[in-house]
């Protein structure tokens, strides 16, 4: 193997050694490193696919944290190593070291995460060559290749990165590895899902019920379905919704929906309209297609360049309007052929 050289490009001499002696088939195990919450860990999903295509001979580990362990990809990998995580009171940082070093030897150590954890990983467990990114300073200490990491582009394709800059390839459209694909309902339906992990990712309640009533209006041979989280205020906030939308015959709320109710509901969906959340980037990996609201997160992070999916922002940093989100929905519905 080989590295793409590139001033923005940092690879050791001794990375360069490394994969003049070393080829895809030789590489027996690789750990790829990724904290995050089932959003994130959704996104992840090609990097792994791409990794059990590209090193068809190795063991691969996903290294993941004990408090986001919702959607670690156990299907597409062979150990699930867990580091102790950040609960609290928070585990001393002796049981959190042993929990660390517990990842072990790999001749690849890619770390898609980047956090303070991810870091520690990577400094304690050997490996024949570590490939990180190069944002903060501890990557000239860290990693035997690192490189840039945007904002600006969407975040699957970020993580694959760190395969492409050794001439790796990937299959394109994005592969997530998931059975279950798009397949609308015979009775057609939107989907709305009106929270996300935090707060500040969340589209105001009011706003949600006045879309919901006007796309009920204007769309009303499909059905309106809203989607509840799970968690306590997050439930409130689906109550909200629901009591501000107005009773109508083609809206309903779906509650408590776990398991293949959750799934189905996302994958036989017309369209899921969502904020910046895990429900969203699911439906992304389904192939169903998308409309984000997104009052504070980026939006070119999140915004696949592959199949039907928009997003809508306020240019201006502001709560994106309800005028706003009807059009671009209005626009989604008719480029899908409803």
């Amino acid at each position: 193997m080989k590295i793409w050289t590139h001033k923005y490009i940092r690879a050791t001499r001794r990375a360069h050694r490394v994969l003049a002696e070393l080829t895809p088939e030789d590489v027996r195990s690789v750990a790829v490193i990724k904290h995050a919450a089932l959003g994130d860990m959704v996104l992840a999903r090609p990097f792994f696919v791409a990794a059990r295509q590209n090193f068809p001979n190795a063991r691969i580990t996903a290294s993941v944290i004990a408090n986001y362990v919702n959607g670690v990809p156990e299907d597409l990998v062979d150990r699930v190593h867990v580091a102790a995580g950040k609960f609290r009171p928070r585990p001393s940082f002796r049981t959190r070291f042993s929990s660390y070093r517990e990842l072990g030897y790999h001749d690849l150590i890619f770390d898609i995460t980047a956090s303070s954890d991810s870091h520690w990983i990577t400094l304690v467990n050997p490996a024949r060559l570590k490939i990180g990114y190069r944002h903060s300073l501890h990557a000239y200490l860290l990693y035997d290749v690192a490189i840039p990491r945007s904002i600006f582009k969407f975040e699957a394709e970020n993580f694959l990165d760190q395969l492409a800059v050794l001439r790796l390839r990937y299959d394109w459209p994005l592969n997530f590895g998931y059975a279950l694909t798009h397949a609308p309902a015979a009775e057609p339906y939107l989907l709305y899902f009106p929270t996300a992990s935090v707060v500040d990712r969340c589209w105001p309640a009011g706003h949600y019920a006045r879309l919901m009533a006007r796309l009920a209006e204007a769309l009303p041979e499909h059905e309106h379905v809203l989607l509840f989280g799970v968690a306590e205020w997050e439930v409130a906030v689906g109550e909200e919704v629901m009591a501000a939308s107005g009773a109508r015959d083609n809206v309903r709320a779906v509650r408590d929906a776990r398991g293949e109710e959750f799934e189905r509901l996302i994958r036989q969906a017309s369209l899921v309209i969502a904020n910046d959340t895990g429900v969203r980037n699911l439906a992304i990996a389904m192939g169903t297609p998308t409309l984000g609201i997104f009052p504070v997160s980026f939006v070119y992070t999140y915004l696949p360049r592959g199949g039907l999916h928009d997003v809508v922002h306020d240019v201006m940093g502001g709560q994106p309007s309800v005028d706003g989100v009807y059009a671009a929905a209005l626009r989604m519905m008719e480029a899908i052929g409803h």
